[in-house]
């Protein structure tokens, strides 16, 4: 079967032995653009028709008929597949690219004076149905045209081979076709897969790309995230210890000051101790023992006021005032320094409790004022004027005051 479908459409195979030609068509476009480069094909070759024959071009007119006009009434079907092929075949077509159609070319372009009749006898033979150039006796056939044919036959007769090598021949062609046919519809097949595999590859590159792109940027995002957290952490961590600072400096301070101030007033004391106790054993063991000795030595046996009276003076009465002067000054530093303590405590209190406050809030100027005011106060025992220890009294009204 010289066409071979494939079920029942694209793409078909048509075959044709007695050409030694065969085609592949994959698409409709495909067959539409072979009958009409054969339309345009046998219309070049047939002009111009002035063939160098005697009597000149009468009769000629048959030479479409039997070329361009086959392949023209297979175009008119659509073309469809089946049809339009069935009407080259049957009809006996020659084919531009076939057998004949080549030894055709060559004639004409070689010794046109044969190119009429070669046509006519081919066509006849491929197309045993084709109307003769002069049925019905409308066209006669001029002498000439015989000639033409003849000369043709005689031109061709040389390359003619027998029945056993041209079946042969034929074979090995349709062999050859075969192969070219398998070899293009795998070319063909390359090509597809070359282009799918480039189609495919290209957008799994963009694709890639993309992703590569998208994951950069998303990186990029989060970095930057990450990095404007972290600033923002950071500033964060460094206005707590800021604060932290404000609000303990102020605190530390005035507590080191209230723990300076006891420690002052704890050496003090331990002198104050230290005096007491040593000057009462010294006066139980020594001093008794010095004022009799004294007053033997100087009063002796006799019985002057004067003298008398000059050993309790002496003795007794200026020591006890110069220790009770020494000892009312320790106590002073005693009672200034843990008086002083306690104020230092209190103002530590302040500054804590007004740095918790203002932390959020800032404090209006005369608000600004009273806490200064109060840090800054002048106390009791902050210059050297008088201080003496404080009684009862004293111990009420200052706690009164706090």
């Amino acid at each position: 079967m010289p066409i071979k479908f494939t079920d029942g459409g694209y793409p078909a195979r048509f075959n044709v032995p007695n050409q030694r030609w065969s085609r592949t068509f994959r698409t409709q476009e495909e067959l539409h653009k072979f009958l009409t480069s054969e339309i345009t094909h046998w219309g070049e070759q047939n002009q111009p028709r002035h063939f160098p024959l005697p009597g000149g071009p009468a009769g000629l007119q048959f030479l479409d008929p039997l070329t361009t006009r086959i392949f023209q009434d297979a175009l008119n079907t659509g073309p469809q597949l089946e049809e339009a092929l069935k009407i080259v075949e049957e009809r006996g077509a020659i084919l531009s690219e076939g057998l004949h159609g080549r030894l055709l070319s060559k004639l004409k372009a070689e010794k046109p004076n044969l190119y009429p009749g070669a046509v006519a006898s081919i066509a006849v033979n491929l197309g045993p149905s084709n109307a003769w150039p002069d049925q019905g006796g409308r066209q006669p056939f001029p002498w000439a045209l015989w000639l033409s044919g003849l000369g043709a036959v005689m031109e061709l007769k040389p390359s003619t081979v027998t029945k056993a090598e041209a079946d042969q021949l034929t074979s090995i062609v349709g062999d050859a076709l075969a192969h070219r046919d398998e070899a293009e519809e795998i070319k063909r097949g390359f090509e597809i897969w070359r282009e799918k595999t480039q189609t495919d590859t290209g957008a799994d590159i963009d694709k890639f790309r993309k992703s590569s792109s998208d994951a950069v940027k998303y990186a990029q995002a989060q970095l930057a995230q990450a990095l404007a957290d972290s600033n923002d952490r950071i500033l964060e961590l460094e206005d707590k210890v800021r604060n932290r600072l404000i609000l303990e400096a102020p605190t530390t301070y005035w507590s080191n000051k209230a723990n300076d101030h006891v420690k002052i007033a704890l050496g003090f004391g331990a002198l104050f101790l230290l005096g007491l106790g040593g000057g009462t054993y010294w006066l139980t063991h020594y001093g008794v023992d010095l004022v009799a000795n004294a007053h033997q030595r100087i009063v002796g046996t006799g019985q002057d006021a004067g003298l008398l009276a000059l050993v309790p003076l002496a003795f007794v009465t200026l020591p006890t005032l110069a220790f009770a002067w020494l000892l009312r000054h320790v106590s002073r530093v005693i009672v200034q320094n843990l008086a002083l303590g306690a104020d230092a405590r209190i103002r530590g209190t302040i500054a804590a409790t007004y740095s918790a406050l203002t932390a959020d809030q800032a404090a209006t100027p005369a608000e600004l004022a009273i806490v200064f005011n109060a840090l800054f106060r002048p106390v009791d025992g902050s210059t050297h004027s008088e201080i003496a220890p404080p009684n009862l009294s004293d111990l009420l009204e200052m706690a009164g005051r706090k």
